[in-house]
């Protein structure tokens, strides 16, 4: 008797799924915009400025801003910078307005060259007391500054526990409701309106993708940091009076106020 031979269905190749995504992104970056070339001084300064409040500093992405120093920096030991950023527990990511005879000097140090444009915001009228500066990077593929709007608002996102310094709660689109304490190191984040219905002493954003109209509601302001659509104030210039009590902060003539409720 003839054998039967069944013949056997090949399976189909599975799709090996993609390793990665590269794509341009918005980016919060520390700017240490150089003025001088005595690094023992700036290493001495940055010190004393990062030890002010070590939880917003420590590991912070730092983007080093050259153009200050005009001729100067043709004598700039590159290496040396990012030693001392490192010192500081900073990472030194990239360098800015950095000449072509300095570019190889960068790379050594293992920097990347920025290329995009530097929108940093500071209150009117004031230079930012240190050479350290907070800023939102454009699209990083494109050079084109990132979207000024949400396009899409929902939400809101409500969060009952306390969270934990070291601990990002974001609210994407979204207003971001919480209901429990903020501590120390901990960032709380929304691209649209953040209440806080607790003591609030972490680092806390609202607009974070640049609605000016957003607010940040408090029920007691012991914060280290607070910033809308890309102003900021840090711990030393909340007013003294509103500590520790009820407060919003708003946007205005582009400056965080803060206004006791």
């Amino acid at each position: 008797m003839p054998s039967l031979r069944v013949a056997s269905r090949a399976k189909p190749e599975a799709r090996r799924p993609e390793p990665f995504e590269l794509k341009g992104t918005m980016a919060s970056f520390t700017v240490l915009r150089l003025k001088s070339t005595d690094l023992e001084l700036v290493e001495e300064q940055l010190r004393l400025k990062t030890a002010q409040l070590p939880s917003l500093f420590l590991d912070a992405p730092v983007l080093i801003d050259l153009a200050p120093l005009g001729d100067e920096v043709a004598a700039l030991p590159l290496g040396e910078v990012a030693r001392l950023v490192r010192a500081c527990q900073m990472v030194p990511v990239a360098v800015a307005h950095i000449p072509d005879q300095l570019r190889a000097a960068a790379v050594e140090a293992g920097l990347g060259i920025w290329r995009g444009p530097i929108s940093t915001r500071v209150r009117a009228g004031a230079e930012p007391s240190s050479a350290i500066a907070r800023t939102t990077a454009p699209d990083s593929a494109h050079g084109t500054p990132a979207p000024t709007l949400p396009t899409q608002h929902a939400g809101p996102v409500v969060v009952t526990t306390p969270v934990r310094g070291g601990q990002v709660v974001y609210a994407q689109n979204n207003d971001l409701v919480i209901l429990a304490p903020v501590n120390p190191g901990a960032q709380v984040i929304a691209d649209g309106h953040l209440h806080v219905y607790a003591p609030m002493r972490g680092r806390g954003v609202a607009g974070a993708q640049g609605l000016p109209g957003a607010r940040i509601f408090c029920q007691k302001l012991e914060a280290e940091l607070l910033a809308i659509s890309g102003a900021y104030l840090m711990a030393d210039e909340i007013p003294a009076s509103a500590r520790g009590r009820a407060a919003q902060v708003y946007l205005e003539a582009g400056e965080c106020r803060v206004q006791l409720l």
